[in-house]
């Protein structure tokens, strides 16, 4: 199995210059190419971003799914776009990290860039027997060059790790019989100290995509459990959190429809948040009910927020829809994954809306700056369609995503991973009423299935799959 040098792994883990990324950053990135990319929905933590393709992304002749590593600062660097705190010569920007059988999928890495977890089939690594055939999760160290298989289920998917920012505690989700019965979607957390699994959830329906805070100390997810109760499934999910200083199970919401999709906070530094209760930290989640306590719900999925600090079922924050000052938007649309940059200020999501009430449709890409009310609302894409979730701990000022809108201008073949750099000077989001964003005009659809082989013709065919035809006489 390869994996990146040692020397390459502790270039990638030394200290980032002082100066600030986003004022070095160009507007945006293209992290992918050549097959349609997701953005990963586990997350990857300061100036990181691990995902999956299946593209020869490093030249290293891969055509299976694989993990990808990116490192926004070795970036930068090697642009020469900062100088202190680089290594000489400066560590390749994207690494691919993995090789081999198993479809290595879901990836999450720690602050320094040395840890990944990820799921993959049980043949990943030399895995044989009853584990092959079921997912499982691996932990990828980068600095020793070594792989451990956290799960061995026979039974059962293990799926979806979430890394805390220092690495130490993975949760996931399974289906296998790991720490009492299986068959249905439980939660886990495994402490990588103390070598411990333990399950967080013991309900009757499953309960899905978990997250963290960056400390490991909160963790949230969403069940149809009825998790404080018999466990039965209630037929609506709902978001829980549970205390691991305190090892006790929390509900967040108790809803008349689902609520999804939430993410945990670093920090709320946030006048309106904190005035509405939320001190500590804040978990977001989008929904469709219509009864959750403190709101006036809707209309439709929209973003909510709550405390930790309240205990069950407290009073929430309703974040959306919101617009611009001047704007009452002829259509607000449905808003979904919405997420908090780490210094606990800016909450990026998406939404069909016409915010700004600039006439552009689609899921859009937005960002509102929540530090003092009213607020400064972003709108980051006008074009295409975002698919989520959102990223929003690669560094201030960062989103990244997944979109077949030509962000960079060089041109894309159907969705890819990318980054925007929104600080002032940078991306030129809208940001008044009827302003619509700045973006480059779209590149050739075939530049963006280059393979970097010169004997071959790149095409961006129907149905967003590049081909690659012979050149006749070329060699």
């Amino acid at each position: 199995m390869r994996i990146v040098s040692v020397a390459l792994a502790v270039a990638l883990a030394l200290p980032a210059s002082a100066l600030a990324l986003h004022k070095n950053t160009p507007a945006a990135i293209r992290l992918s190419k050549m097959v349609p990319t997701n953005h990963p929905s586990t997350p990857s933590w300061d100036r990181h971003v691990a995902f999956s393709s299946s593209a020869d992304l490093t030249h290293t002749g891969n055509d299976t799914q694989q993990v990808f590593l990116f490192n926004l600062f070795a970036y930068d660097c090697a642009e020469g776009r900062v100088f202190a705190g680089c290594p000489f010569p400066p560590p390749p920007p994207l690494q691919q990290v993995t090789e081999g059988p198993g479809a290595p999928d879901n990836p999450s890495v720690n602050h320094k860039g040395t840890l990944i977890a990820f799921d993959a089939d049980g043949s990943y690594g030399g895995g044989t027997g009853a584990i092959v055939g079921h997912r499982q999760i691996f932990l990828l160290d980068l600095l020793n060059g070594t792989v451990t298989r956290i799960t061995n289920g026979t039974d059962g998917d293990s799926v979806r790790p979430a890394l805390n920012r220092a690495g130490g505690r993975i949760v996931f989700e399974s289906t296998a019989s790991l720490v009492g019965p299986g068959g249905m979607s439980q939660i886990y957390l495994y402490d990588l100290r103390e070598q411990g699994l333990l399950r967080l959830t013991d309900g009757l329906a499953p309960s899905r995509n978990p997250s963290q805070n960056k400390l490991g100390s909160v963790v949230a997810f969403e069940s149809s459990a009825r998790l404080l109760g018999d466990g039965a499934d209630t037929g609506i999910t709902q978001i829980f959190w549970y205390d691991v200083k305190t090892s006790a199970l929390h509900q967040l919401t108790d809803g008349n429809a689902p609520s999804q999709h939430p993410a945990v906070s670093s920090a709320v530094k946030s006048k309106p948040l904190r005035a509405a209760g939320i001190q500590r930290v804040a978990i977001l989640f989008d929904s469709l009910a219509t009864d959750l306590p403190g709101t006036e719900g809707g209309p439709g999925r929209q973003a909510y927020a709550g405390s930790v600090d309240l205990g069950d079922t407290p009073p929430l924050v309703q974040l959306t829809p919101v617009s611009s000052p001047g704007c009452t938007p002829p259509d607000v649309g449905e808003t979904s994954h919405p997420t908090i940059d780490p210094t606990g200020r800016r909450i990026a999501f998406i939404s069909t809306g016409d915010l700004l009430c600039n006439g552009t449709s689609g899921r859009r890409a937005f960002v509102h700056d929540v530090r003092r009310a009213p607020g400064m609302l972003y709108q980051l894409t006008g074009r295409g369609d975002v698919e989520g979730p959102l990223g929003n701990f690669l560094g201030l000022w960062f989103v990244t995503l997944s979109t077949d809108d030509d962000l960079t201008g060089a041109g894309i073949c159907g969705r890819q991973l990318q980054v925007i750099d929104y600080f002032t000077g940078r991306w030129a989001a809208a940001t008044v009423t009827g302003q619509i964003p700045l973006e480059p005009p779209p590149g050739d659809p075939d530049a963006g299935c280059d393979d970097g082989n010169p004997c071959t013709a790149d095409t961006c065919a129907a149905g967003d799959v590049c081909t690659h035809a012979p050149l006749s006489g070329c060699e």
